[in-house]
């Protein structure tokens, strides 16, 4: 157990460097025990995110959403590029990411329900702390396709881009 503990942090660093853009998934060991780690951390972030607003039921499904698509998008650009194999470094990184910038957004995400709980209107600088966040995470998600898939970068932006309007077209169906 202490191996797997070790390897995850390692995992991590690897997660940090690559929301700074600076390392990439072919970096990441292959092991199914950075993922079971990485996704229980997830979803402990995610409980933190419960409120008045958002049911525990609610979050789970939402993160299952999310990893599912995620784990779909991967598979089928892996598949389609021969390079399956590559699929546990590509989740891996897929959901480190998350977990890091989940972590670094969630103060945003505080600020944004107390605004809106105090029944005033939403910051400018709120407003703009989460598009920035949008658009960090969608940039770090097009560079760990970029290096998974083998492709350029204007591909990977455009299929982040579509999984983030498809995640959001059915999170609004949902909810």
């Amino acid at each position: 157990m202490n191996f797997h503990f070790k390897q995850w942090l390692t995992c991590l660093k690897h997660y940090i460097l690559m929301c700074l853009f600076v390392s990439g998934p072919e970096h990441l060991p292959r092991s199914l025990h950075c993922i079971i780690i990485s996704l229980l951390a997830y979803f402990l972030l995610g409980f933190s995110l419960v409120d008045q607003h958002r049911s525990y039921t609610m979050v789970v499904a939402q993160i299952l959403l999310e990893l599912g698509l995620l784990a779909l998008v991967a598979h089928i650009g892996l598949k389609w590029k021969k390079k399956l194999p590559r699929f546990h470094q590509t989740f891996s990184a897929l959901l480190g990411i998350n977990l890091i910038i989940t972590a670094v957004s969630i103060p945003v995400y505080q600020a944004l329900v107390q605004n809106i709980s105090a029944g005033g209107e939403i910051s400018q600088s709120v407003l703009n702390t989460t598009m920035v966040v949008i658009i960090w995470n969608l940039a770090v998600m097009s560079l760990i396709f970029k290096r998974a898939f083998e492709i350029n970068t204007v591909f990977s932006s455009m299929i982040c881009f579509n999984y983030f309007l498809l995640y959001q077209f059915i999170i609004i169906w949902i909810i």
